[in-house]
């Protein structure tokens, strides 16, 4: 038997609009995020999953409650985002900061204290081997995890065994994401992404 995992990316955050490394930082999201959220709702064929899970992150909490209303997620904190630790709260203004930064950060040069993207590859893959594992052992066959954007493109490289540089190219627009499936034996198989 085959394991199903939807990896959904929060709707618009106030951050995400100011262009802020919020990781850990507990922001809202927009109203625009919102509208967006319920948009997608109608357009997605979101994959039904067993059982639901959140980023312990109020931006994805509200996401799981507007996609998927009737259902209930549990909240586990190893889903949060990257940890930018003082770097929490900058602001890249210009397109060449953002591209700077993490052309750094992909090569693992952190600037100051943050996690670093080998950091964020191992805790992401094992928070999710963790979750289908656990998963399996219960009987199911598919769940849903919303989460953020950083932890999601490092696991999946780190699962898929990718190379570093994929990290910036993939792309995971708001309240998009991957379907990913696992084999019996917890192997990752494939993935794909979710379309509007």
């Amino acid at each position: 038997m085959s394991f199903v995992l939807t990896l959904v990316r929060h709707g618009e955050s106030t951050a995400n609009v100011r262009h802020m490394l919020s990781g850990w930082l507990d922001v809202d999201l927009t109203d625009h995020g919102r509208a967006e959220l319920n948009e997608l709702k109608e357009k997605v064929l979101y994959p039904q999953s067993d059982i639901y899970f959140s980023s312990s992150l109020k931006r994805c909490v509200e996401t799981c409650h507007i996609l998927f209303p009737d259902k209930v997620p549990i909240i586990d904190d190893k889903f949060k985002e990257v940890n930018f630790h003082s770097m929490e709260g900058w602001v890249l203004s210009t397109k060449e900061e953002i591209d700077s930064y993490f052309q750094s950060w992909v090569s693992d040069e952190a600037y100051l204290d943050e996690e670093t993207l080998s950091d964020v590859k191992i805790r992401g893959a094992r928070a999710i081997l963790e979750t289908v594992e656990d998963c399996y052992q219960q009987g199911l066959s598919s769940a849903t995890i919303v989460m953020h954007s950083g932890i999601m493109r490092a696991a999946i490289i780190e699962l898929f065994n990718l190379p570093e540089k994929q990290f910036n190219e993939m792309t995971v627009p708001n309240g998009l994401g991957y379907v990913l499936s696992f084999s019996s034996d917890l192997s990752p198989l494939s993935f794909y992404e979710l379309h509007t």
